[in-house]
C-alpha cells in the first residue's frame, strides 16, 4: 500500500509532457540534427560489413563465407516505427530537461542561419579541436615518459628497500 502511495505522489510530483511540449522537443530534435544517428540504423551493421569484405578482397574462395556474413548481417536492421518509437525516447529525455519555450527557442535558433552554420561546421570544428588536443597530449604524454625513466631506477630501488623491510610480506 505504501509503494502505490509513493508511486502515485511521485507520478503526481513530475507531470507528463503535453502534446505540445512532446511535439516541440521532436522539432528541436530535427532542427539540431540530433537524430542523425538514427539513420544508420536502417543497416546498422553495413561498416563492418563493407569493412570486412575488402579485406578478403581478391579471395574468391572466401565469397560463399562472405556472401552469407553480408546477408546475415544485412538482415539486423531496425524498422521505421522502430526508429520512430526511438525518436520518441529522445523526446521523452528532452521534455525532462527543457521547458517547451526552451525547445521551441532551441529550435528557433537551430534553424536561423547561424544555427545552420553551427551545425555544419560542427564535424570540422570538432576535427580541429582533436588535432589541437593531441599534439598538447603528445607533449605532455612525451614529458610523463621522459620523467618515468628518469625516476625508474630510483622508483626500482625504493620498491626493493620496502620489500626488504617487510620481509618479503606483500604491502597494506
Amino acid at each position: 500500500m505504501l509503494s502505490l502511495l509513493l508511486a502515485a505522489t511521485l507520478a503526481a510530483a513530475e507531470p507528463a509532457a503535453t502534446d505540445a511540449h512532446t511535439a516541440a522537443a521532436l522539432k528541436m530534435i530535427e532542427a539540431s540534427r540530433a537524430d542523425e544517428p538514427l539513420k544508420m540504423l536502417k543497416d546498422p551493421t553495413a561498416p563492418m560489413v563493407q569493412s570486412t569484405v575488402a579485406q578478403f578482397q581478391g579471395c574468391a574462395s572466401a565469397k560463399p563465407v562472405l556472401d552469407d556474413f553480408s546477408k546475415r548481417m544485412g538482415a539486423i536492421t531496425f524498422s521505421d516505427a522502430e526508429i520512430g518509437e526511438m525518436r520518441k525516447d529522445f523526446a521523452a529525455v528532452y521534455t525532462d530537461v527543457f521547458t517547451q519555450q526552451e525547445l521551441e527557442t532551441m529550435t528557433a535558433f537551430f534553424t536561423s542561419e547561424l544555427g545552420k552554420k553551427l551545425l555544419d561546421k560542427t564535424p570540422e570544428i570538432m576535427q580541429r579541436i582533436q588535432g589541437a588536443s593531441q599534439q598538447r597530449m603528445q607533449a605532455s604524454m612525451e614529458n610523463a615518459q621522459k620523467i618515468g625513466q628518469e625516476l625508474a631506477p630510483k622508483l626500482d630501488e625504493a620498491f626493493r628497500a620496502c620489500q626488504a623491510a617487510q620481509g618479503d610480506k606483500p604491502a597494506q
